[in-house]
C-alpha cells in the first residue's frame, strides 16, 4: 500500500514518506498490538495562488480605467501573497505601504478598542451610553441616551445616516466641516421621530463609541486607538492624518477629493496600507498569538442580523457551507469619495483576503465571492465620460406615471434631477444614457423614441418607476432681482427645522442668501420680492413669513413646484 502526502485546514502542509508494506508485514504489526505511525514533517506551504478568472478581473478593470489602481493580498495557512494592478503610464502602481482611505473598515478597529475596554473592565457593553459618558453629553433623546453602549457597534442605535445640521462647505469633501461642537449640539437638541427603528449603518454611531472609549481610558481616542490596538496589532503605518505620499482617489473616471471626517474620524476617517490590513488579518488567524486575544475573539461574536447576515462588533458576518456545515466568513467593505476597500477571512480555511482600490467601485461582491469559492463577479464598466453635446439631449421636464414631476437640468456637462419637494440631485454618468447619485441611492436611465429621448426610468429605495417627457426643456421663470442690504438680509440667517432629520441653513453674503439642505450643495438666491427670494432659474426659492412683531417666524421652501414648510430651529447649545 502506498501513502501519500495530505494537507490539514490550518496547518502547514504535511509531506509524509511514501511507504510500502506487505499484507504480511501489516498482519504481523496488527497481531503485535502495534499503531501503524507514519511520521511527517512539515514542508515549506506553496504561496497562495490566485485564480485565473479573478486576475482577469483585475487586469481587465485596470485596463478599463475602472480601477486606478488596485492591491490585493491573500493569506493561505500561513503564506501570504500580494498582487497589484493599474495602469502604470498613467500613475505608479501601489505597492504594499500604498496609504488608502479605508472607509467604514475604521469601525472595526473601534470596535475592538470597545472588545479590549470590554475584557479590562473599562467599559461595560451593555450600559447605557448616559452610563458611561456620564455629563460629557447633554442628550435630548433620553431613549437613545438609554441605548447600550453594544448598539453603537452593531449599527443598532435610531441615529440617522446624515446629521441633520452637516452643512458641507464642499460636497466634495462632505464631513470634513463637522466638527465636536456640531456633534455636541445635534445630541442636544435631535430626538427620533416617533415610532423610529434601527435605521442602520450611521458615522454617528462610531463617532460616539469613540467618546466612550476615550473617556474610559482618560486619553485621545486617536492616541488611545494607537495605544491599544494599532501598535499591538502591528499597524504602525495606519494613522488618521494623510500620507505625504497619498495616491488620489477616483470616481466616475476622474480624480476627486480626499474625504475627511473631523468628529466623524473613528467612522471612516482612517488611511491605512496592504501590509497593516494583512497584519490585522493575520493575527485575527491566529488570535492565540497576540495579547488582544480575547478581545479579537469577543469582537467577531454576530449579537445581531441585517440584511447582509450578522452583525459582531464592527464586523460582518457571513455564513458559507463547506463539507455540509456551516463557517463564519467575517468581513467589512467600505466606499469613500474616491477610495475601496474590502478586508476579510475565514478561520476554517485559515485565509485571508485584502483588497483595496483609489477609485469608487463596489469591492464587497469581489471579496465575497472569493472567499465563499463562488465563481467571480464581471469586471466593473470602464468609466464613461459624457460627451457635452450628448448632455444636452436630456434636460426636460418629465412626468412620473404617479403624477410627480421630475426636472433635469444640465450646465456643462453636468446633470441634475429633482422631484417635487426636494432639493436637486448631481448625477454621473455610467454608460450613455445612464446616471446615477453619487452614492448610488438613485438611478436614471432615459428613454429613446428612435433619436429622441421621450422619457426615463427613475430607481430609488422604492423601486423603479417610469416618467414621460413633457418638454424638452426644464422649466425656467424669469424673476427680476431686487437690492437688499446687507443688515436686513443677515436677519434671514440661521437654521431652520424641516422635519426630523433634515434641517436648511440660510447663510447672507453680499451677494444675497444660499440655502442649503442637510449633506447637500448651497443653492445661491437673490430676492425678487419683500421676503421672497428665487435661484437663477426660478425652479427654487424660498419665502419667509413674520409674525406680529417683524420677527421671522417660518419659512417656505419651494422645490420644483412642490413646498416644504420650515422653522426657526431654536437650538440649545451644550
Amino acid at each position: 500500500m502506498w501513502l501519500s502526502h495530505f494537507a490539514a485546514a490550518g496547518r502547514d502542509i504535511l509531506v509524509c514518506v511514501s511507504m510500502r508494506i506487505d499484507t504480511g508485514a501489516r498482519r504481523r504489526l496488527q497481531i503485535a498490538g502495534l499503531s501503524l505511525l507514519i511520521v511527517c514533517g512539515p514542508a515549506h506551504a506553496a504561496a497562495p495562488v490566485m485564480s485565473d478568472e479573478f486576475r482577469q478581473l483585475f487586469q481587465r478593470g485596470a485596463a478599463s480605467g475602472a480601477y486606478a489602481g488596485i492591491a490585493v493580498g491573500l493569506i493561505e495557512g500561513g503564506e501570504q501573497q500580494t498582487w497589484f494592478f493599474g495602469d502604470a503610464k498613467k500613475a505608479a502602481l501601489p505597492d504594499a505601504d500604498t496609504a488608502f482611505e479605508i472607509g467604514a473598515v475604521s469601525d472595526v478597529l473601534a470596535a475592538i478598542l470597545l472588545a479590549r475596554a470590554a475584557v479590562e473592565g473599562k467599559v461595560r457593553l451593555g450600559a447605557s451610553m448616559r452610563e458611561q459618558l456620564g455629563t460629557d453629553i447633554s442628550w435630548a433623546d433620553g431613549d437613545l441616551a438609554a441605548t447600550p453602549v453594544v448598539a453603537l457597534a452593531t449599527q443598532q442605535t435610531t441615529l440617522p445616516a446624515t446629521p441633520a445640521n452637516l452643512f458641507p462647505a464642499s460636497v466634495d469633501d462632505p464631513y470634513a466641516d463637522y466638527r465636536n461642537g456640531d456633534l455636541l449640539a445635534f445630541l442636544a437638541n435631535w430626538r427620533a421621530p416617533s415610532g423610529a427603528r434601527r435605521n442602520g449603518y450611521s458615522a454617528l454611531n462610531a463617532a460616539l463609541l469613540a467618546r466612550v472609549l476615550a473617556r474610559a481610558y482618560a486619553g485621545d481616542y486617536a492616541a488611545v486607538l494607537a495605544d491599544k490596538v494599532l501598535v499591538p496589532l502591528g499597524m504602525t503605518h495606519t494613522v488618521f492624518d494623510d500620507p505625504a505620499d497619498f495616491p488620489t482617489g477616483h470616481a466616475f473616471g476622474a480624480p476627486v477629493a480626499h474625504w475627511h471626517f473631523a468628529a466623524l474620524a473613528a467612522a471612516a476617517g482612517l488611511r491605512s496600507t496592504l501590509a497593516d490590513l494583512l497584519a490585522l488579518l493575520r493575527v485575527n488567524l491566529h488570535p492565540d498569538t497576540s495579547p488582544l486575544r480575547a478581545a479579537l475573539l469577543l469582537a467577531r461574536q454576530s449579537r445581531a442580523t441585517d440584511e447582509n447576515g450578522g452583525l459582531g462588533l464592527g464586523w460582518n458576518i457571513h455564513d458559507v457551507a463547506m463539507d455540509e456545515q456551516t463557517w463564519p466568513l467575517v468581513w467589512r467593505a467600505s466606499e469613500t469619495g474616491g477610495f475601496s476597500t474590502f478586508i476579510g477571512f475565514r478561520s476554517d480555511k485559515q485565509q485571508g483576503l485584502v483588497i483595496l482600490a483609489n477609485s469608487a467601485v463596489a469591492l464587497a461582491p469581489i471579496g465575497l465571492a472569493w472567499l465563499s469559492g463562488q465563481p467571480a463577479p464581471a469586471a466593473p464598466a470602464p468609466p464613461y465620460v459624457a460627451e457635452l453635446a450628448k448632455v444636452e439631449r436630456y434636460p426636460g421636464l418629465y412626468r412620473l406615471l404617479d403624477g410627480a414631476d421630475v426636472v433635469v437640468r444640465a450646465q456643462g456637462t453636468a446633470l441634475s434631477a429633482q422631484l417635487r419637494g426636494q432639493p436637486p440631485w448631481p448625477l454621473y454618468a455610467l454608460a450613455e444614457d445612464v446616471y446615477a447619485s453619487s452614492d448610488g441611492a438613485i438611478g436614471v436611465t432615459f428613454v429613446r423614441n428612435i433619436d429622441e429621448i421621450g422619457g426615463l426610468l427613475l430607481r430609488t429605495d422604492r423601486g423603479f418607476v417610469s416618467a414621460n417627457r413633457l418638454s424638452a426643456r426644464a422649466p425656467r421663470l424669469s424673476r427680476n432681482p431686487i437690492s437688499v442690504d446687507a443688515a436686513a438680509l443677515a436677519r434671514y440667517a440661521g437654521d431652520y427645522v424641516v422635519a426630523a432629520d433634515v434641517m436648511l441653513r440660510v447663510a447672507a453674503s453680499s451677494e444675497g442668501l444660499s440655502v442649503q439642505y442637510t449633506g447637500s450643495a448651497a443653492i445661491p438666491m437673490r430676492a425678487y420680492a419683500p421676503d421672497r427670494f428665487s435661484d437663477a432659474d426660478g425652479g427654487n426659492g424660498i419665502i419667509f413669513r413674520r409674525d406680529e412683531q417683524g420677527r421671522i417666524d417660518s419659512a417656505t421652501i419651494e422645490l420644483a413646484g412642490g413646498e416644504r414648510e420650515a422653522t426657526p430651529a431654536h437650538w440649545r447649545v451644550p
